[in-house]
């Protein structure tokens, strides 16, 4: 009590200032003094934004618990044997995985996560409206749903990872670095034509790898040959982004939808081509005309404001050797001058047959009908056979084992 007592009289005896100052420090959740009629302060944005993400995380995990509950119990059962109601539900789940993982960046949790929970919730949801437990029927028809399930998801991830796999081999053997070279070749240091060039490059190349693995290399092309300029890397990185979706919309492998859809005979080669290919050309060159557009006219922007301080800086009497400096620095402002890349023969070997044996697999599904993942793990095999060999390490000068 003596404490308490000391505690209460500090308090009393604090001075204007140093209460000010602990208001300063604890805004928030601080109730005001008799009198100032009770009035609280107002949260930060910040603070309010953190509000926001917490009560989406858990209203979100809530809801997962709550369905993934009522699944286990078995209860109530009209929930699980009434069509219509087990639709609504399972799709009000995929809704609120799908909210979730768009607003990954905001509320704090990998999408990932949040799909292995939402897909194990609606399987199991699912399971239960069978009544397993009930029949040996039930259970059959259970496992065969489960079996068609495995066998979909594991064609698709079996053609991703070999894909990924011959992407990241022919990255780790340096064979894109031919295209870097071509790029450099091509722009000849200005950075005007690395926008269309590169999003051309990313639209085709995601068309033939997947979509995502197209944008990584085109940013590690991007980085290569425009490393300095962080707001030219920045908006050709958005453009690039928009160019590999866009790309791969119209290839039965370059996008995770077609691809699946290819694998389950939904669409053809040649009908998604033919059908896909204008519209996916619009959706990618369309934002780059007008971001290509905003980037020259700021250009020009920065070039009359520097020669008009010139002009001001030659009526003040500056030196003209520090002009002329000055006018050579902005024109050089828009050019990019990396090294460019040595290109052996091994590199161009791996880039060429990594195009190959990924042109291969569509061949095979069209003319013997091989199913794309056996095909894809076959393109994998053959380059990493090419690679293994002694011939390879001799032309790539690498070590032997």
């Amino acid at each position: 009590m003596d404490q308490t007592q000391e505690v209460l009289a500090a308090e009393a005896v604090r001075t204007p200032t140093q209460q000010v100052a602990n208001a300063q420090l604890h805004p928030v959740g601080r109730l005001a003094s008799p009198g100032s009629q009770g009035v609280k302060c107002m949260p930060t944005p910040a603070q309010a934004a953190f509000a926001t993400r917490r009560a989406l995380k858990v209203g979100g995990a809530v809801f997962f618990v709550v369905v993934f509950a009522l699944a286990l119990i078995g209860a109530p059962r009209p929930i699980f044997d009434e069509k219509e109601t087990k639709a609504n539900l399972m799709s009000a789940l995929f809704l609120v995985g799908l909210v979730l993982v768009v607003l990954e960046d905001h509320v704090g949790v990998n999408k990932s996560a949040i799909m292995l929970m939402v897909s194990a919730t609606m399987w199991t949801f699912l399971a239960v409206g069978f009544h397993p437990h009930e029949s040996h029927e039930n259970h059959e028809a259970l496992k065969e749903k489960f079996d068609d399930g495995l066998k979909e998801v594991g064609a698709i991830i079996l053609f991703l990872l070999p894909a990924m796999g011959v992407v990241e081999s022919i990255d780790h053997f340096e064979g894109f670095a031919v295209v870097t070279r071509f790029i450099l070749k091509v722009t000849g240091g200005r950075t005007e034509p690395l926008m269309p060039i590169l999003c051309l490059i990313t639209f085709f190349l995601s068309a033939i790898i997947d979509n995502l693995t197209a944008t990584i290399v085109s940013l590690k092309l991007l980085r290569h040959v425009a490393g300095g300029d962080r707001h030219l890397r920045h908006a050709i990185g958005g453009l690039v982004v928009i160019a590999a979706n866009a790309g791969g919309a119209w290839s039965p492998v370059g996008d995770v939808t077609t691809t699946m859809l290819w694998l389950a005979d939904k669409i053809s080669v040649f009908q998604t081509i033919i059908w896909l290919f204008l519209p996916s050309m619009v959706a990618g060159i369309s934002p780059m005309v007008g971001i290509w557009w905003e980037l020259k006219r700021h250009e020009r922007q920065n070039e009359a404001a520097e020669r008009k301080r010139i002009e001001e800086d030659a009526v003040d009497g500056e030196n003209p050797s520090s002009r002329t400096t000055r006018t050579e620095a902005t024109e050089d402002s828009f050019k990019v001058s990396p090294a460019l890349p040595e290109i052996t023969r091994a590199k161009a070997l791996v880039l060429v047959l990594g195009i190959i044996c990924i042109f291969m697999v569509p061949v095979l599904k069209m003319v013997v009908g091989l199913p794309p993942y056996l095909g894809m793990l076959l393109a994998l095999g053959i380059l990493w056979f090419v690679t293994d060999t002694a011939a390879f390490h001799s032309l790539a000068h690498l070590p032997k084992d």
